[in-house]
């Protein structure tokens, strides 16, 4: 077989487009050649690998599972190469960049996606810092920052990322033990906001038919991550957002026992309006809007709508 790195781009993209149209004729219209071209052009691609990449039918060609493997692969350095050429345009986005977001919500729900970001950009100098405190951006000691809260930040530049939902959970091994709350201890986060009524467990109590909070068990921490770690130890029901609770449910840690309500507050990346266009903070925020995607559509079928 011949070396893969002898191998015509033309012939490569013959391949792909065929692949993906699942007909000659169709990659032919794609690539502005004749069909007869790209068939040529698969053939001597099979005869190079020694391998069959498609079986030929009626109606079109249906890859074989060679061609399959060989066109995940070849699909991936296509947008390799597509991603290189948009970003020979584009500022380089090398240096630093300081960025600070609450505790929970990094450790929680960034940090298992920050390394699409670093592999993207490899010249990226990131530092992540975890702070429940409003970051003051004017001191320049950051310069992009995750805030939860209304979104009402005036003199700052404020990009919507992503909405929240809360509810209350329990260590999944907990076998019923938590059906009758008055037996259960409860783990309060004592960094909750007074603006965020549905983060203190009053409300929750009252809905339950607890009306002497003063007779309950109660384990206070200092952040939400730590209440949620202490859920999963079995130490107790915490309140969590799904933001942060989401890996802890698909690993079979924690259940939620009651239906998820939307929050007061949202997730809003801020910077100074003269940085907002840098390209290292465009960068970030392109990042995140893909990297909070599938937080973004879990939180949606999350939120309970109102009762007609």
């Amino acid at each position: 077989m011949s070396s893969s790195s002898r191998l015509p781009l033309p012939t490569l993209h013959a391949f792909e487009a065929a692949a993906r149209h699942g007909s000659f004729s169709a990659a032919a219209g794609e690539l502005h050649v004749t069909a007869a071209a790209v068939s040529h052009r698969i053939k001597a691609l099979e005869d190079s690998l020694g391998l069959r990449l498609f079986e030929r039918k009626a109606r079109g060609v249906v890859l074989t599972e060679a061609g399959v493997r060989y066109q995940e692969r070849i699909a991936e350095a296509f947008t390799l190469i597509d991603r290189a050429t948009r970003e020979l345009s584009q500022p380089s986005v090398d240096g630093p960049l300081r960025v600070s977001s609450p505790q929970a919500f990094l450790q929680h729900a960034l940090m298992l996606r920050v390394s699409e970001l670093l592999r993207r950009h490899p010249g990226l100098n990131l530092t992540l810092i975890g702070d429940n405190r409003m970051a003051n951006l004017r001191a320049g000691k950051v310069d992009v920052a995750i805030r939860f809260g209304t979104g009402d930040y005036p003199g700052l530049s404020v990009v919507p990322l992503l909405d929240e939902a809360i509810t209350v959970l329990a260590p999944a091994h907990g076998d019923g033990e938590y059906e009758d709350w008055r037996h259960a201890c409860f783990i309060e986060d004592d960094s909750a906001l007074p603006t965020e009524p549905w983060s203190h467990w009053h409300p929750w109590w009252r809905e339950a038919g607890l009306h002497a909070p003063q007779q309950l068990r109660r384990l206070k921490v200092s952040d939400s991550g730590l209440a949620l770690a202490a859920c999963c130890n079995g130490l107790g029901l915490c309140l969590s957002r799904l933001s942060v609770a989401q890996e802890a449910i698909d690993h079979g840690e924690v259940i939620a026992l009651r239906p998820w309500r939307r929050t007061e507050f949202s997730y809003y990346l801020v910077s100074l309006p003269g940085a907002a266009d840098a390209p290292r903070v465009v960068a970030f925020r392109d990042w995140l809007e893909e990297a909070l995607r599938d937080l973004r559509q879990a939180m949606k079928a999350a939120i309970r709508q109102p009762e007609a």
